[in-house]
């Protein structure tokens, strides 16, 4: 069976999920094997001591017309009872030739704190008493992206396993998506209206649930934009301290990164704007409450219908159909299309140029009564036809309209039935 537009809603919730997930993994996977376990190891390395600083100084080395500064101290330290008296820093300072900036100011900035016979804590290499350091430091952003992967990860692992079990096994998916063998409503083209008469209204039978739901979708785009905003600005930020200290021959390659990951973090803002205006213009408008008196439609009966719309809004036009469509799918090669005609609309309300504030809600009734000869709802694999209240509004500050489905079912008229109205009339 073809899923409908609910199963697609549904599906797309995993979908977003889903790479939420994935982009989760793929970032823990690399900090962990990049930052992690690299922090781990050294801290097996190392064991912590106390030492006296003897002298301090700033290190030069010449790579090529530049000068490269380092903070360096004379550290004495003890261990099992034998004297150590090395030059050292931080843990680049172990390296020949590494931790070498071209920034003096900052080299002097980092020895200020050390003074002449100050005891300080200090950290030796196991079974190399001699390779000490004097700094220890870990990145606050490695432990930073970190945290935000687990949080990805969790994310879309209880988002997709929600939506998934919701796609899959709600009452929902088993009423809108499968052909039940024996619907309620007695005929097995009838689309089951169960889960469409599960919420009551508070003013008429029947409340009219939407067919988009789009909040959890937009939240999760919401999320992954925001994500993918903030890693590529934390790389920015690095990318251009590495730009800044790194030495002339590698300049080139460090401004070829840094230009990548301004068209990353462009892509970042881009695709955050455009989550946070969706999210926008679906939290702008305050839920359209549509009820009904009676549920399913018999055509030739008539039904009372209640509009109720809440908010601050200033609305050019407001209008509510009741409209028919003809779905017909078909395969074209390898390719399923979809063609889709409407065959019937009538306006059941309509307005222009009002208001709606929180004291002054738009609340109407009025009748719905369709044809005698209208044709009922139906489904099959590749044909369908659905009922539905078309709800279309434009408000003065905006310029794209809003536009909100509620479906219906209709069942064959039942001529031998002397009722013309529908109960709770």
């Amino acid at each position: 069976m073809k899923g409908n537009r609910f199963s697609q809603i549904r599906w797309g919730e995993a979908a977003v999920f889903l790479i939420i997930l994935v982009v989760g993994i793929v970032i823990f996977l690399l900090q962990l094997w990049t930052w992690a376990i690299p922090q781990l190891t050294l801290y097996q390395e190392f064991i912590p001591s106390r030492g006296t600083i003897l002298d301090k100084r700033i290190a030069e080395y010449s790579s090529g017309p530049n000068i490269l500064y380092r903070p360096e101290v004379y550290l004495e330290h003890y261990v099992n009872g034998q004297t150590y008296r090395v030059w050292t820093f931080g843990y680049p300072v172990l390296q020949p030739g590494e931790g070498f900036k071209p920034d003096k100011e900052r080299a002097e900035a980092a020895l200020q704190p050390f003074e002449t016979g100050k005891r300080v804590n200090c950290w030796y290499r196991v079974n190399h008493p001699q390779q000490v350091i004097a700094v220890w430091s870990v990145s606050f952003w490695g432990g930073f992206l970190l945290l935000l992967s687990l949080s990805l990860t969790a994310l879309g692992a209880v988002g997709f396993s929600q939506s998934f079990r919701l796609s899959v096994f709600s009452k929902e998916r088993q009423a809108f998506v499968f052909l039940p063998k024996k619907p309620p409503t007695g005929w097995v083209t009838i689309p089951d209206r169960q889960s469409m008469d599960e919420s009551p209204g508070t003013h008429l039978v029947y409340r009219l649930p939407t067919s988009s739901r789009p909040v959890f979708p937009l939240a999760g785009q919401f999320v992954f934009t925001a994500a993918w905003t903030l890693i590529t600005l934390i790389i920015l930020i690095q990318s251009a301290a590495s730009l800044r200290d790194s030495h002339a021959e590698q300049s080139v390659d460090q401004a070829v990164n840094l230009v990548f990951c301004f068209l990353f973090c462009g892509a970042g803002i881009m695709l955050f704007w455009t989550a946070f205006r969706n999210l926008w213009k679906a939290l702008y408008t305050a839920p359209t409450l549509l009820e009904l008196s009676d549920h399913p439609v018999y055509p030739g009966r008539k039904y009372r219908v209640l509009l109720h719309q809440n908010g601050l809004l200033p609305f050019e036009h407001l209008t509510l159909d009741v409209v028919c469509e003809e779905i017909a799918r078909f395969h074209q090669g390898t390719d399923t299309a979809t063609n889709r005609q409407e065959v019937f609309r009538q306006t059941l309300f309509s307005r222009q140029n009002f208001t709606v504030t929180p004291d002054n809600p738009l609340h109407e009734e009025f009748f719905l009564q369709l044809p005698i000869s209208s044709m009922h709802s139906f489904r099959r694999q590749n044909n369908e036809i659905t009922w539905k209240l078309a709800f279309t509004a434009a408000l003065t500050n905006r310029s794209s309209p809003i536009r909100r489905d509620y479906p219906i079912i209709v069942v064959p008229a039942q001529f031998n039935d002397t009722a013309l109205e529908g109960s709770g009339l």
